[in-house]
């Protein structure tokens, strides 16, 4: 099933319905985390756990003192909650929720473009004679072929190493192509 989800995430992208490809991205650590933890029991836990092990520490700075805002677990399980059941995509919605500091942003946006393939985050703090003036505005633009993309190959590659821990899939889909 992960093989056919990231095909239609890919053709969905080649057709420019991003949102449609974000939609289904989102879902892909939920049913990895189902696969991975299929003892624990909410589902939040599941999806942010697997998230952070196979994804995150690609996205995670170096460096721990690194104050920039990044694609954490949380941050991109609330913009699954925020998009897929609110129809925002905007995880500061729940910023609460969101367990980086560093990653509670002021400013999300999201990035349709057939050119760009690249996030950006920045945490601005307006100075007056070395006097600081306000509280830091923290951003982060998450292109969404990006997040598409690193969701859909470390998926595929987490169920291509682990198929067997898929067997709740109890479903038979069947093309229109093989009815006869």
């Amino acid at each position: 099933m992960i093989p056919r989800l990231v095909a239609d995430i890919q053709k969905a992208i080649d057709n420019s319905c991003y949102f449609s490809a974000l939609a289904l991205a989102l879902a892909l650590p939920d049913i990895c985390g189902k696969a991975a933890y299929p003892n624990e029991s909410r589902g939040s836990k599941r999806y942010i756990d697997w998230y952070e092990e196979v994804v995150g520490i690609t996205e995670k700075p170096p460096d721990e003192d690194d104050e920039m805002p990044y694609l954490s677990g949380s941050v991109v399980y609330q913009l699954r909650c925020a998009f897929l059941h609110q129809g925002t995509p905007n995880p500061n919605i729940a910023k609460n929720k969101i367990r980086e500091e560093c990653c509670r942003t002021d400013e999300f946006s999201l990035i349709l473009s057939k050119d760009n393939f690249s996030d950006c985050s920045s945490v601005s703090k307006n100075s007056f004679q070395d006097e600081q003036i306000g509280d830091a505005i923290r951003t982060y633009e998450v292109d969404v072929r990006r997040l598409c993309f690193i969701l859909s190959a470390c998926a595929n590659g987490y169920y291509k190493e682990n198929k067997e821990k898929f067997n709740f899939f109890n479903c038979t889909i069947v093309e229109p192509d093989e009815q006869s």
